[in-house]
């Protein structure tokens, strides 16, 4: 049997609609052919610094043995509930994308669109032309943006091999779609989050007392389970104390929590929007400014540039404000472009690596004749007295041990402030790598959907 890989992308807007549901909604209608899921429904989320993304800049892709008599019925079906998912009112500005690839093995151009759509901005043109080289089917208008995620998500299958985790989404039932308020009992979240530490990661925050397993907008998602292991996220759903009816739930493999999105560059060499790791050193010290952010200026050789540390960051700003000139740091986050308020580019940071702090400080040495610190006399001079005026050449400056308030090390924001692609630090050493994907029995439940 062929087999095909849909990638869908917008099919939501701030006033409704989630592209996970839409997937779900597919994943119903396919179900009923008789086709058969070589993968979980894949989410992949892409570059979270675009601008004109909605929420969490997440695609959706559903790979799948079909027969080859039911292959043209599988196109009309998507293409079919595409239609109908997005003509609603709230979607006339919206421009969803719909695409398919039919072939075992994804072209190296896919992967290589992947990582520019997940690290950088890519222009419609370039995904269509692409997508045109390799032979990836367009179902919905050209024009539609949306396409950019769903024709590079097909793309990740390779880098999920690399590391990838499970979500298993929950939705509303009708009744409920559009209310804001999620009815789901907060401390029965908490004991779930520690009964299975050793593989749910991002549910609780455990430092501000908060299930973060909501969204709080009109979309149709009632909840989202996030760990390691599928096997655990059933169990973990059954635990869970939901006081509002559940219409459907689904696992999906991601690439959530993996830092996919992070890779090095010079600071030269920063563009707006882009992702980016940086390793640099402390130029001057952290800056506390308006509205509780903290700023802090960096170079690596290659130039200089602020990195921003806001205010929702919590912890990660806190430790901020104890670095000094000559630490030497690593910061993760995107490229922000400049602006009236801001007339330089700059990093927003979402992850600081803390490799190797300042221990000793030199000071100016002590005047031999009267115990003043001594100042410099010039540049090659030596040091000059200013109480008796002594000079000399001969002296130079001493190192002092200094105490630290602050370690080396990785430090996150909190919970409730992480993207969906950042690793948390429980992750660390606890990817997931293998080629082979075995689904569990059930990996879906579709009731009233």
């Amino acid at each position: 049997m062929p087999i095909i890989h849909i990638g869908l992308d917008s099919h939501d807007t701030p006033k409704g609609g989630c592209t996970t549901h839409f997937s779900i909604l597919l994943i119903k209608e396919l179900l009923k052919l008789g086709v058969e899921f070589i993968d979980y429904p894949n989410l992949i989320r892409l570059n979270p610094s675009i601008p004109w993304k909605t929420r969490g800049n997440g695609a959706v892709v559903l790979r799948l043995k079909v027969p080859e008599n039911k292959l043209a019925e599988v196109l009309d079906i998507a293409k079919n509930l595409s239609k109908e998912y997005t003509g609603k009112e709230y979607f006339k500005y919206r421009q969803p994308g719909l695409a398919v690839y039919i072939g075992k093995d994804i072209p190296h151009q896919l992967r290589v669109l992947y990582r520019k759509a997940l690290t950088d901005v890519v222009p419609l043109d370039v995904a269509l032309s692409i997508a045109s080289k390799v032979g990836v089917k367009i179902l919905v208008p050209k024009t539609h943006r949306g396409l950019v995620g769903a024709i590079s998500s097909i793309g990740a299958l390779q880098d999920l091999r690399e590391d990838y985790t499970f979500e298993l989404l929950a939705y509303r039932s009708r009744d409920y779609v559009g209310l804001r308020q999620r009815l789901i009992d907060k401390e029965s979240v908490k004991q779930v989050e520690l009964e299975y530490r050793d593989t749910l990661f991002n549910n609780y925050d455990f430092e501000f007392d908060e299930a973060v397993i909501t969204p709080h907008g009109p979309d149709p998602v009632l909840f989202g389970l996030r760990g390691n292991d599928p096997e655990v996220l059933v169990k973990a759903l059954s635990k869970i104390r939901v006081l509002e009816p559940i219409s459907a739930w689904c696992i999906f493999r991601s690439n959530q929590a993996t830092d996919a999105h992070l890779v090095y560059r010079r600071i030269s060499e920063l563009r707006p929007y882009q992702t980016c790791m940086v390793k640099a050193t402390v130029v001057s010290k952290p800056e506390a400014i308006k509205g509780g952010h903290v700023r802090l200026m960096i170079s690596d050789g290659s130039g200089k540039i602020y990195a921003y540390f806001y205010e929702p960051t919590s912890t990660l700003r806190k430790i901020t404000l104890k670095l000094i000139p000559g630490d030497q740091i690593i910061v993760g986050g995107s490229v922000r472009p400049p602006s009236r308020s801001h007339p330089y580019k700059s990093i927003n940071v979402e992850k600081l690596v803390i490799e190797k702090i300042v221990d000793t400080i030199l000071r100016n040495p002590k005047c031999p004749r009267c115990g003043k610190t001594m100042k410099s006399a010039g540049r090659n001079k030596g040091f000059k007295c200013p109480k008796c005026g002594y000079k000399s050449n001969m002296l130079s400056k001493i190192p002092i041990k200094i105490s630290r308030d602050v370690r080396p090390g990785i430090y996150t924001p909190p919970i409730r402030s992480m993207h969906h692609l950042s690793k948390p630090i429980s992750r660390i050493k606890h990817e997931n790598t293998g080629h082979r994907i075995k689904l569990i029995d059930k990996w879906c439940e579709i009731t009233s959907l």
